[in-house]
Formats: C-alpha cells, sequence, structure tokens
C-alpha cells in the first residue's frame, strides 16, 4: 500500500520560493521540476527506504531524496511520509536550520 505523502507548511514554502526562484528565470525548468520531484514522491510512497538518511543526522532521524537541484527531507508518521524540509543541495543543513511545523 502507498503512504499518503504530506507537506509540512515549511518545506512546502520552501519548494514554492525556489520554484518561483527558478521560474523567473526559466518557466520551463521551474515546470520540469516540479514534475520530477511529484514522480520521486510518489515513487517514493511506494518504496519509502529507497531515501538514504541524511549524513547531518545520522540514521533513525531524517531520510532524503535527491532531486537536483533539491534535497527533500522526510520522515514517516504511520501510513504517510511527511515532507519536512526542501534545501538545496551545496546548502549546508543541522538542526539549527530547520523549522518543525504542522503539516499541510
Amino acid at each position: 500500500m502507498d503512504l499518503s505523502i504530506l507537506w509540512t507548511e515549511p518545506a512546502a514554502e520552501q519548494f514554492a520560493e525556489r520554484l518561483d526562484f527558478i521560474g523567473g528565470f526559466n518557466p520551463d525548468a521551474a515546470r520540469r521540476l516540479r514534475r520530477r520531484v511529484d514522480l520521486s514522491l510518489r515513487h517514493l510512497a511506494r518504496f519509502p527506504d529507497l531515501g538514504r538518511w541524511v549524513p547531518e543526522f545520522g540514521p533513525g532521524f531524517y531520510r532524503e531524496i535527491l532531486v537536483k537541484p533539491l534535497r527533500i527531507l522526510y520522515e514517516f508518521q504511520g501510513d504517510r511520509l511527511v515532507v519536512t524540509y526542501v534545501h538545496r543541495q551545496e546548502e549546508a543543513i543541522g538542526p539549527d536550520t530547520i523549522t518543525f511545523e504542522t503539516e499541510r
């Protein structure tokens, strides 16, 4: 059974900001990135262990998938896959850079 996919408010805002930035100079690239992320998350909902553990946090905390140029962090909450954070791959992340809020 596929997991349902939920986005936290910060993650949804981060993703929208990155799409808006890319779309400002290349709307087609922004649309392609959105499609790639959507497809990757749907695939992940079927096979949630495909993502790797986030190296900065270690095993047992968050997992991530890489969809260039983004790192998409997620966690499991029962039968839900919750996207918690969307970051550019070259940006450093850590506990101080992530804000946790309720899901959308």
